[in-house]
C-alpha cells in the first residue's frame, strides 16, 4: 500500500521524500505512518521499476532529490485505486483510496464506495450472525473482554455503511459527526 500512497502523493506535483513524509503526516496521516526507514526504501523501489523518475534540483541552497510520476507509474496507481476495497483489508487501506478519489470520475467514486458498502452490509450480517452464536453459550462473561472486540467490529461496521452512504451522496461531511458528548 505504501507504494500506491507514494504514487499518489507525486501526482499532481514533483516532491522530496522529505515532503512526501510532510505530506503524509498531514493528510492521511490520521489513519496511515510511514516512516523514513520504510520511505526511502520503498522510493528507491519504485524508481527501479520505472514508476518514478528521480532528479536532484537546488533548493534554498541545497541539492534536493525530487521525485517524477511515470506513464507506468500513474497506470499502476490508477489500477490501485479504480480496484475493489476489501473490507477485511483494515481501515488503512480503504481510507487510503478514499483519500485520493478526487483523482477518479465520479461515477467511478460512487460505484467504489457503493461496493464498499454492501461489502460491508453482508460483513455486519455475518458478525452479527456470530454475536447471536455467542448469545448461546454458558458463562459467556468469562469472555467478556472476548466478545467486546466483537461488538467494536459491529459499531464500527455500522459507522462504516453510515460513513459511505453520506460520501456517496457527498452530503455535509460535518453531519457525519453527533453532537453527543462523549465525555
Amino acid at each position: 500500500m505504501l507504494e500506491s500512497i507514494l504514487l499518489g502523493m507525486v501526482l499532481e506535483e514533483d516532491l522530496t521524500g522529505y515532503d512526501i513524509k510532510k505530506r503524509i503526516e498531514t493528510g492521511i496521516g490520521v489513519f496511515y505512518k510511514a516512516s523514513f526507514g520504510s520511505l526511502y526504501p520503498a522510493l528507491k523501489k519504485m524508481t527501479n521499476k520505472g514508476y518514478l523518475n528521480a532528479y536532484e534540483k537546488s533548493q534554498g541552497g541545497r541539492q534536493k532529490i525530487f521525485y517524477h510520476i511515470t506513464e507506468i507509474g500513474k497506470e499502476n496507481f490508477y489500477d490501485w485505486l479504480s480496484s475493489p476495497m476489501n473490507v477485511l483489508d483494515g481501515t488503512n487501506t480503504h481510507l487510503a483510496k478514499v483519500y485520493f478519489f478526487d483523482q477518479l470520475p465520479q461515477e467511478l467514486r460512487e460505484h467504489q464506495l457503493l461496493q464498499h458498502e454492501l461489502n460491508n452490509i453482508t460483513y455486519l450480517h455475518k458478525l452479527e450472525a456470530l454475536e447471536k452464536e455467542f448469545d448461546k453459550l454458558e458463562h459467556k462473561e468469562c469472555f467478556y473482554h472476548k466478545l467486546s472486540t466483537l461488538y467494536y467490529g459491529i459499531c464500527i461496521t455500522r459507522e462504516t455503511i453510515r460513513w459511505c452512504q453520506q460520501v456517496r451522496k457527498q452530503q455535509p461531511l460535518s453531519e457525519l459527526i453527533t453532537n453527543e458528548k462523549v465525555l
